[in-house]
């Protein structure tokens, strides 16, 4: 009898660890299925993805190629973008914990020669940066940050001195507005406090912890690691970039990162360690209060269950990483090729994979290029238009001045404030969409050039017709 029980346990045991490995060997053809069809839709060269449940890798692959030819693999470095922004809140709780940081000092503790303009009698503190409610603009932000010409020691330094003296556009606390600058006043702040550089902190007192091992927070390093350029996105297409890197960028997009050491990143984030306290840990963990989407240095997704998420993007690379402690899940996906305009498309693949570890089936957006495809067919069209009518112009025997004269000078008054304009109503630089929408930027250059072209054409050819009706006349 006792033989039978034994045997009866025993075969139960294999049916069950039968089962689970057959769910997750479904589960992992249904990932891989779907992230190379999500990888050739949205014309995506390289991918690294990793999924953790319940305390175990369940998944981890990578696709296709990086810049210089090398295969992806999950040691491959990536430029993680405002993912970046996680981990460096992670190393002011560090600071934090040792007394060093108070989450509700006025930030001019730590870093006095920085200044800014307010109405309010409230100060920024740390927590307001963390919370991405300090006050300062988003626009503002913009122009401090991106940045590629700083120095590689002091860049931090040198981009919040740039800064200093910015007018806060809202009372600190009073609106989230999500904005890189903040986390570059942290970088400064925890330079400042830790008395050694941002990159020096963040390998010795975060990433060697967590044995993140190739994981970086300064160009040097992250050549050594194995970094490439990525590619940018024209017209849906992946083209090769420069490698484009802000030296002052680290703290809240510019470190450089694996799938690999991410995932030890979520594992810490969902089960702890001896880096901070539970206490602490809880904190970053926690979704802010009311309607509010960003805790200290996370996202929060909309839904009841309100897990922390970020994604991240440089002008040629896209991150996500996300984790729920509730169910004991958390996955990082890291991609090697960006446009803003396709931001939208790109949340669609961890959405996905959210959906098939549920057991629901994914999902895709289509990848959308109309916004570029249009403005190339305007600029045809006006193209067009200007040629028939600078043609018909020229043919003209007398030209009424009072009425083409203001059409040139209005073509071009157009083509000069175009770019301000534009900018302005958009709320993001110049700069700015260079580096996210390449293919959109050169569209409304040569837009510009061909409204400047037709009305500078305009006064050239009543020039000529002027001169000609003066010959006459003489």
């Amino acid at each position: 009898m006792k033989k039978i029980v034994l045997i009866l346990f025993a075969l139960l045991l294999f049916t069950t660890s039968h089962t689970f490995a057959v769910e997750e060997s479904n589960t992992s053809y249904q990932i891989k299925t779907f992230m190379n069809k999500a990888l050739e839709e949205y014309n995506i060269p390289g991918a690294t993805l990793a999924v953790v449940h319940n305390g175990n890798t369940i998944f981890q692959d990578s696709w296709g190629i990086m810049s210089d030819g090398s295969p992806v693999s999950e040691e491959t470095s990536f430029l993680i973008g405002s993912v970046s922004k996680p981990l460096t809140s992670l190393g002011i709780m560090v600071l934090v914990e040792e007394g060093k940081i108070k989450l509700d000092e006025p930030i001019d503790t730590y870093i006095p020669w920085f200044t800014y303009q307010t109405d309010s009698k409230k100060s920024i503190t740390v927590r307001h940066l963390l919370e991405q409610t300090s006050g300062i603009s988003a626009y503002e932000g913009l122009k401090a940050t991106d940045q590629q010409d700083r120095d590689k020691e002091n860049g931090i330094t040198q981009a919040v001195k740039e800064l200093s003296g910015v007018k806060l556009s809202h009372d600190p606390e009073e609106i989230y507005e999500y904005n890189s600058a903040n986390y570059l006043l942290l970088g400064a702040i925890i330079e400042e406090v830790s008395n050694q550089t941002f990159s020096s902190f963040m390998d010795n007192r975060i990433f060697s912890p967590l044995a993140m091992k190739n994981t970086t927070a300064d160009y040097e390093s992250a050549i050594e690691k194995g970094f490439v350029p990525g590619y940018h996105s024209w017209f849906g297409k992946p083209v090769k970039g420069d490698g484009w890197y802000d030296h002052s960028g680290a703290p809240y997009g510019y470190m450089t990162s694996t799938s690999s050491d991410l995932i030890k990143f979520i594992e810490f984030m969902l089960y702890g360690g001896e880096l901070i306290n539970e206490q602490s840990l809880k904190q970053l963990r926690m979704p802010p209060e009311s309607d509010q989407r960003y805790g200290l240095g996370w996202h929060f997704s909309k839904n009841d269950n309100r897990y922390p998420y970020h994604t991240g993007a440089t002008s040629e690379y896209r991150s996500e990483i996300f984790f729920m402690p509730e169910e004991d899940l958390g996955a990082v996906l890291l991609t090697n090729k960006y446009h803003e305009l396709e931001a939208v498309a790109y949340l669609s693949m961890m959405e996905g994979i959210r959906s098939i570890i549920k057991g629901e089936k994914p999902e895709l957006i289509p990848l959308n290029v109309s916004t570029q495809w249009i403005a190339l067919s305007v600029i045809l069209l006006l193209s067009i238009i200007f040629s028939i009518s600078l043609i018909c112009l020229k043919r003209k025997k007398n030209i009424n001045k009072i009425v083409w004269v203001p059409i040139g000078v209005l073509h071009v008054l157009i083509a000069v404030g175009f770019i301000p304009l534009f900018t302005f109503s958009m709320g993001i630089s110049w700069k700015t969409l260079g580096l996210f929408s390449p293919d959109l930027a050169f569209l409304i250059q040569c837009l510009i050039v061909v409204l400047a072209v037709y009305g500078l054409l305009i006064f050239l050819i009543i020039a000529i017709k002027q001169k000609v009706v003066e010959k006459i006349v003489n």
